[in-house]
């Protein structure tokens, strides 16, 4: 979605960026692509420290997070990000709202081979955001351009084939669209 939407060698942050594998995909893809985390290892292209302490980073064309948000100072973060920002740049959120796991997706799930009750996935998720909350700041601070429910349940199994029927099933409202895509611009 982003290496599409962008044109080619625009300056893209990777805000959580985790082991950098994202950042090196879009460098492929021709952007100049850069990543921060406070857990990053120590590679060419990926700040070791937290979004909204970097400095002297530059602006960006474009800012993307994947499943980041949820675990950070939210008020922050999206602040920091507003100011990293170029006029006419945009956001990329990949998310999830954790709190819609439900009956419906664990059954889902135990039917492909997993083994995530709702009590289970909710003592593990929640002292996290919901995506009810990490959606409303981001309305706070940004302009929604798009928002888009998306299969999760697949990945979470590691059976990125069934991804199609999941998406299939949450269309037809059968299963929890509970991961999204997010594309927004500052407010102004």
């Amino acid at each position: 979605m982003l290496v599409r939407a962008l044109p080619p060698r625009s300056r893209v942050l990777d805000v959580g960026c985790g082991d950098g594998a994202l950042v090196e995909r879009l460098a492929a893809h021709g952007l100049d692509a850069v990543g921060v985390d406070p857990n990053a290892p120590a590679r060419p292209r990926l700040i070791r420290e937290r979004v909204e302490d970097a400095s002297s980073i530059g602006r960006f064309d474009a800012v993307c997070s994947v499943m980041a948000l949820h675990h950070s100072d939210l008020e922050r973060v999206l602040a920091k990000i507003v100011d990293l920002l170029r006029p006419g740049g945009r956001l990329f959120v990949s998310e999830f709202s954790w709190e819609g796991y439900d009956e419906r997706a664990a059954a889902w799930v135990a039917a492909h081979g997993g083994s995530r009750t709702v009590e289970d996935w909710r003592a593990e998720h929640d002292d996290l955001h919901t995506g009810a909350v990490v959606q409303a700041a981001l309305g706070m601070a940004f302009e929604t351009l798009s928002l888009a429910p998306r299969p999760y349940l697949a990945r979470m199994l590691g059976e990125r084939r069934l991804e199609r029927e999941e998406q299939r099933l949450i269309d037809d409202g059968a299963l929890p669209g509970f991961a999204w895509w997010y594309c927004g611009a500052p407010s102004p």
